[in-house]
């Protein structure tokens, strides 16, 4: 005998046991939840919580995913010496053969910041993120055609120049890493001996295919202790990777130096005597610290023939500290502006004016309109547009100090317009920028109170 139900009835049965179900699901991770505070993906039903892997780990599961390669590690000098209840950091090298980018990548840094980064590796949700910088895609403007070659300059050694008209803001190279190194661990520290870092060193760069090592191994270096870590030394660019300082365990972000062959290759070319002669630089590099990838972007309209160039040191740095920096690449810039004293003084005096304005703001009341139109003068005329966008969030925090909401939300907008385009879209800076507003925007609806 079957017992006949109303179709509300039987609704109400089939909603009933769609919950129960779902109640029988996982529920997704969140940063906070995972041991090591990871970055996950945007997408919960894709959400898990990375392993942490170590050379021993490895052992112990028979497992390293998703790592290609087991993980060889070392220990800290306190910890290799004696046994002490406060766990140090390991340091070790991880190598994965096919990235999200079909690209094979060595990593030496913590087994902390290799689980915090592990997702982003392999997934990191391009269509999300090129979605999150307004649809631009991770890809050369010109692709595939470059519009420059590589060639001979007379007296400057090998440069980058333009074989047709570039507009200022076109892409001219996008490219992954092929290593990346836990700053920290490239410099004398007194966490690892330097023994084991160049033993790290040498195993990352035999993981990688041969392709990969002889792209490495062709460029350009100082003639200066371990190859590859001179090599490591002269062609890479600082990159934020991970949890902070790559050992905490705390969600944040460190140093690591990132190798970009392509890239080495076209701007970071040194002849042996150790001189590179260049115009002004007229492209700027951009970093996507939840791809690792950089970017060369041209900074102003470059002419056929004109040669391409990136500036080594900070924008907004004097002469003197300029030439200090540079050093460590060993060469001597013969830019035209370094090698005009006239220019150099005037370039430093109105870079000296910025920060005397800018610690006048330190007193909210010392801020005035004409004062910022001085500034984006100076900032103009001194090729340093790639720092306005961290200006005017300074110059919104001192209105909002002030009490002067409405022009704290302008300069605040305009803080994450520019940092957008120059920091990119997924940077650090940006999201300051972007929770300044945010906050802002709230005060406004009334939800919440004001506090610096």
């Amino acid at each position: 005998m079957y017992t006949q139900i109303s179709t509300f009835a039987a609704l109400q049965l089939l909603l009933a046991n769609q919950g129960a179900l779902a109640s029988l699901e996982p529920v997704p991770p969140t940063s906070q939840s995972c041991p090591n505070n990871s970055h996950l993906s945007p997408l919960n039903h894709l959400r898990s919580c990375p392993p942490l892997v170590d050379d021993e780990t490895a052992i112990l599961t028979n497992s390293w995913y998703p790592w290609s390669i087991p993980p060889t590690c070392f220990l800290p000098k306190k910890q290799q010496k004696k046994r002490t209840q406060v766990k140090a950091p390991k340091l070790c090298t991880f190598t994965t053969l096919n990235t999200w980018a079909g690209t094979p990548l060595s990593i030496i840094t913590t087994p902390e910041t290799a689980a915090d980064i592990a997702s982003f590796i392999h997934s990191p949700y391009i269509s999300w993120l090129e979605n999150d910088r307004g649809g631009l895609p991770f890809k050369p403007t010109h692709y595939p055609k470059n519009p420059y070659k590589v060639e001979k300059l007379p007296n400057k050694g090998y440069g980058v120049v333009a074989t047709e008209h570039i507009k200022k803001d076109t892409i001219l190279m996008v490219q992954p890493p092929v290593m990346l190194q836990l700053l920290e661990s490239a410099e004398q520290n007194d966490k690892w001996e330097t023994r084991d870092v160049l033993r790290l060193l040498q195993r990352a760069g035999n993981q990688l295919p041969k392709k990969q090592q002889r792209e490495v191994m062709g460029l350009a270096s100082q003639g200066k202790g371990y190859v590859l870590d001179d090599i490591m030394k002269t062609n890479t660019f600082d990159v934020t990777v991970g949890v902070l300082e790559g050992s905490t365990g705390q969600m944040g972000w460190g140093s690591h130096s990132g190798l970009y062959p392509e890239i080495a290759v076209s701007f970071l070319l040194l002849p042996k005597v150790g001189r590179w002669i260049t115009d002004l630089n007229s492209c700027f590099t951009r970093y996507s610290p939840s791809t690792f990838i950089m970017e060369v972007v041209a900074y102003k309209d470059i002419s056929p023939g004109e040669e391409l160039s990136i500036s080594y040191a900070p924008l907004n740095i004097l002469s003197t500290d300029r030439s200090e920096l540079l050093k460590w690449w060993g060469f001597t810039c013969t830019c035209a502006l370094c090698q005009n004293p006239t220019a150099i003084k005037k370039s430093d005096k109105q870079r000296n004016r910025i920060q005397a304005l800018l610690e006048e703001f330190d007193t909210p009341s010392k801020l005035t309109e004409p004062k910022i139109a001085e500034i984006e003068e100076l900032v103009r005329e001194e090729g340093m547009e790639g720092q306005m966008g961290d200006l005017y969030n300074i110059i919104g925090n001192v209105y909002a100090q002030r009490g002067e909401m409405k022009k704290a939300k302008e300069y605040g907008k305009k803080g994450v317009v520019w940092l957008s385009w120059y920091a990119g879209g997924d940077s650090e800076r940006i999201s300051i920028a972007k929770a300044f507003v945010e906050r802002l925007e709230d005060f406004e609806r009334g939800a919440r109170d004001w506090r610096p």
